[in-house]
């Protein structure tokens, strides 16, 4: 009897220890499943934070241009005005000098006028 005790003692460690085992290779496969899906997520951030300074430094060029461009048209738009001031003041002088030629074309044409009579007389 103290055998069949001692071998059901043994067959109880024998089991428990099987168990044990069993239970320590299922956590380590757990752990290194863990493992594998941590590395996975990090490089996923990784590639994420070097994508997001990637668009981030796209966006910084592209507000630049942006600061160009509006700076451009700016100047355009004065550049614009200047040059509608001036074609405005030349458009009054052509009108005067117009205005003036016909005055002077009209007193000709009397003094001609004027002049035949004269000498006609």
């Amino acid at each position: 009897m103290e055998d069949f005790n001692k071998n059901q003692f043994i067959l109880i460690l024998v089991i428990s220890n099987l168990i044990f085992v069993i239970a320590t290779l299922s956590l380590g496969r757990q752990v290194y499943k863990n493992k594998q899906a941590l590395r996975s997520e990090m490089n996923l951030r990784f590639d994420l934070e070097a994508k997001e300074a990637e668009f981030n430094k796209l966006l910084a060029k592209a507000q630049e241009n942006t600061k160009a461009v509006q700076r451009a048209l700016e100047e355009e738009k004065a550049t614009h005005q200047e040059t509608k001031k001036i074609l405005n003041e030349t458009r009054d002088e052509l009108e005067k000098t117009t205005k003036l030629k016909d005055t002077l074309e009209e007193d000709l044409k009397e003094a001609l006028v004027k002049n035949k009579k004269q000498k006609n007389f």
